[in-house]
């Protein structure tokens, strides 16, 4: 079960990172944020209960000003046709590590290990690599776009998202 799958109709944006390799009672299974269009931005923390399913840690909550909301709105509206072509998910090659799932108003993606590519690096170094999954380090690439932008507008109301941590007020969360 993938939190953000249940969520993804009812938010505007959302994040969940979580470790590929599961086993039951795990203390770390990832955190997730999920942001309304009312400004509400859930957070939550997560370890796997017996069934391997993510049972929650530790909740908390934070408000994002009108401004905000609206900005991100605006910046998933500029990115609204390259995001409904994004599939739902990516291949760059990778066997483990951690998902990074996204839901981009209502569009669920879900990388392994996403990474943003230097195309002109990769193709030099590793032709064979860039001509099978180029497409895929384009659409990680997008991805990440997206969510650095969106990152940029949370922090401006004291929320500090990244890849593999979470920080709201002055709390380190994950």
């Amino acid at each position: 079960m993938n939190i953000l799958e249940t969520w993804k109709n009812k938010i505007i944006f959302g994040y969940y990172h979580h470790p590929a390799f599961i086993r039951p009672e795990r203390e770390d299974a990832g955190f997730s944020v999920r942001l309304f269009a009312n400004g509400t931005l859930l957070y939550q923390t997560y370890c796997l209960n017996v069934k391997c399913e993510p049972t929650i840690l530790a909740s908390g909550r934070a408000t994002l000003s009108e401004v905000s909301v609206s900005r991100i709105t605006r910046i998933l509206a500029g990115y609204a046709r390259e995001i409904d072509a994004l599939p739902e998910y990516t291949n760059n090659g990778s066997c483990d590590g951690a998902f990074y799932d996204f839901v981009f108003s209502g569009k669920f993606v879900s990388t392994l290990n996403i990474q943003r590519t230097d195309f002109a690096e990769v193709m030099q170094e590793h032709p064979m690599y860039y001509e099978k999954y180029r497409f895929d380090m384009a659409d990680e690439n997008l991805i990440l776009d997206v969510f650095t932008k969106i990152a940029d507008v949370i922090k401006q109301d004291g929320v500090l998202l990244y890849l593999h941590h979470l920080e709201a007020g002055n709390e380190k969360i994950y």
